[in-house]
């Protein structure tokens, strides 16, 4: 699931190509804005989603991008749209999503996709996109071509630290040792080995809002139903965090810590890449709940990594990357 934070449309000149291009996305499950090209507009969102899909010129998506661009585990996938929908072109970020929403764009609009990276054309699981999947950050960026070119050529590359791979990956990649190349999964902040890619496990915060009435049993199941999205262990959730008893009961239940958020501190809180509230938040004078407890309990450093989402219209529940 790349999209957990979200995917901004940004348009230049045709309002009418840019929401029918939001509206694919929306109509694919995924959280989308949409807004006009501005660079003020572009360097709020390059910090705060996933992915940045322009509906414009492909020049003018670079010319825009370049002062941006950080690195390739740093950076928002890039993905070009012409207005005529002629064209889908991934501009960044290729192993990182991109070439994945611009097939799915593509395909909605009847488009040519644009695809130039061999680990796709020939249906290998990058290990950018393996670390996505596992909820990793990877330790030493450097050593990822060695070892995608290994798989490229074929060639098994060993995964150490997990017991059994996503379903969805694919290529040479077999659990165990005796392999040139490997991916170890490990707590461990330095990976000296040139062969060798090491992803750190991220561990996470849940915030979680829901209406007065709501059981605890709802809670828990919205809880589990977030867990099941995202292959996420118990073990990696750090607190789970809302202003609602029954969440706290939910907590207890599946034997995490738990913090209450109080309303001083959400409306005392601040955070640039926050969803905007719904009317009904609004009128309560909140600017959220899910996502502001999960950013909370997260601490210092934390990050959204999955927007709200609802469950039976009675909960929402965010994850945030949980810092010190």
């Amino acid at each position: 699931m790349w999209w957990r934070r979200g995917i901004a449309v940004i348009y230049a000149s045709n309002e009418q190509s840019g929401k029918k291009v939001a509206d694919v996305i929306k109509n694919k499950g995924y959280p989308v804005s949409l807004l006009r090209y501005s660079l003020e507009n572009v360097e709020k969102l390059w910090k705060c989603y996933d992915a940045l899909v322009f509906v414009m010129a492909l020049g003018g998506v670079v010319r825009s991008i370049c002062k941006f661009a950080q690195g390739k585990d740093k950076d928002p996938a890039v993905i070009a749209v012409d207005d005529e929908f002629k064209f889908v072109i991934p501009v960044i970020g290729s192993h990182w999503g991109a070439n994945d929403l611009a097939k799915e764009i593509s395909e909605a609009l009847n488009s040519t996709l644009v695809i130039t990276t061999a680990s796709e054309q020939r249906g290998v699981t990058s290990v950018e996109e393996l670390a996505n999947l596992l909820i990793a950050k990877v330790v030493n960026v450097n050593a990822i071509v060695k070892v995608t070119s290994a798989l490229l050529r074929g060639e098994r590359v060993c995964v150490k630290g997990i017991s059994s791979l996503p379903p969805q990956v694919k290529g040479n990649y077999v659990i165990g040792d005796g392999c040139k190349y490997s991916v170890i999964i490990t707590d461990n902040n330095r990976c000296d080995d040139e062969n060798v890619v090491c992803l750190k496990p991220l561990r996470v915060a849940i915030g979680v809002g829901s209406k007065k009435e709501t059981s605890p049993k709802t809670v828990k199941e919205a809880i589990l139903y977030v867990f099941d999205l995202l292959s996420l262990d118990k073990s990696r959730v750090k607190l789970i965090a809302s202003i609602r008893e029954s969440a706290e009961v939910a907590s207890k239940e599946l034997g995490i810590p738990f913090r209450k958020i109080t309303l001083e501190e959400i409306n005392s809180f601040n955070d640039e890449c926050l969803t905007p509230p719904s009317e009904k938040l609004t009128e309560l004078g909140l600017k959220g709940v899910a996502e502001v407890s999960a950013l909370i309990a997260g601490g210092k450093d934390a990050k959204l990594i999955l927007r709200k989402i609802p469950y039976k219209g009675e909960v929402t529940v965010a994850v945030a990357i949980a810092g010190e």
